[in-house]
């Protein structure tokens, strides 16, 4: 199988990627590197260097079996305050990319977000759930989702929506404005405060990337919208607790455009392809902290 996966040098990106190769698929990374990083690319892989809205570039590709589409801006900071460059990237980039790969692809996986497209949810969220994005990312994600929904439809392509919940892990990047889990352990073994926007009761569903990955590898051959997600919800306070339990975190005013509740039903998708999360917050936060510690030593030896 031939795989095309954007942003493959990103965090997600390039796990998926390790999981395709290890599979024995062809893969072929695009990536601009303006998030994701040289170092992520494996060896067995193609690179080609570029970016989503390059019709040039994209038009130079060959055919794939699979196309995932992992290439986004993915910071909901960022977008409430740069919403032409998140719409340029998340909804522009996506088009651009479709239109160029007509005729070329048997299925299209998107990435989107259910940590950010339902809005605050009081409930678990279904993949029934009403949408309601609070953000620029949030909207320009669900307009993704439409776009190639649409797209797949009348080109007779399978479309694949996998609907993430807050993914953590090694190779997150920690200089960004989203990602707490990988700012936090950064600040800790810098030994600097950590920050906490708001009154740290804001409860997510964290889920560890090697399980999203697991998700992309399942869901090849499905069609339709899926949660990925644990179902468990965890607060700010919570979660800063289980890093630093003796310690007390800096508290900041809410940054503009977050939710205050996101967790999500990933019943849908054990039912179709049997995918569930297996990694236990903490347990996926020791391994990723123990790797990280290893990653920093060797680096410096």
């Amino acid at each position: 199988m031939k795989v095309l996966v954007t942003g493959g040098a990103g965090f997600i990106g390039h796990t998926i990627s390790k999981k395709y190769i290890k599979k024995g698929y062809k893969v072929t990374i695009l990536d601009n590197l303006s998030t994701g990083k040289k170092e992520n690319i494996p060896n067995d892989a193609d690179f080609i260097f570029g970016d989503i809205c390059d019709s040039k570039i994209i038009k130079k590709l060959g055919s794939f079996d699979l196309l995932s589409h992992h290439a986004a801006q993915t910071s909901v900071t960022f977008s409430v305050k740069n919403p032409l460059i998140d719409a340029r990237n998340n909804i522009f980039g996506t088009i651009s990319l479709l239109e160029n790969m007509k005729g070329k692809i048997n299925q299209i996986i998107f990435a989107s977000t259910g940590g950010a497209i339902y809005g605050n949810i009081k409930k678990t969220a279904t993949e029934k759930h009403k949408t309601n994005p609070e953000s620029p990312y949030a909207l320009n994600k669900m307009t993704g989702e439409k776009i190639v929904t649409m797209w797949a439809k009348q080109n007779k392509t399978k479309a694949t929506i996998l609907r993430y919940s807050n993914v953590y892990g090694l190779g997150q990047d920690p200089h960004g404005e989203s990602g707490v889990i990988a700012i936090w352990m950064k600040n800790i073994l810098e030994k600097k405060p950590c920050v906490i926007y708001g009154d740290g009761n804001s409860v997510r569903d964290y889920v560890y990337v090697e399980d999203v990955a697991n998700a992309n590898l399942l869901s090849i051959g499905k069609e339709g919208v899926f949660n990925i997600g644990t179902g468990i919800g965890t607060s700010t306070n919570a979660l800063f607790k289980m890093l630093r339990p003796k310690e007390k975190a800096i508290y900041k005013k809410a940054r503009e455009g977050e939710v205050e509740r996101s967790v999500l039903d990933a019943s849908k998708a054990k039912k179709i392809f049997y995918w569930e999360s297996k990694t236990r917050i903490q347990d996926g936060i020791r391994l990723t902290f123990s790797k990280e510690t290893k990653r920093r030593k060797n680096n410096n030896e």
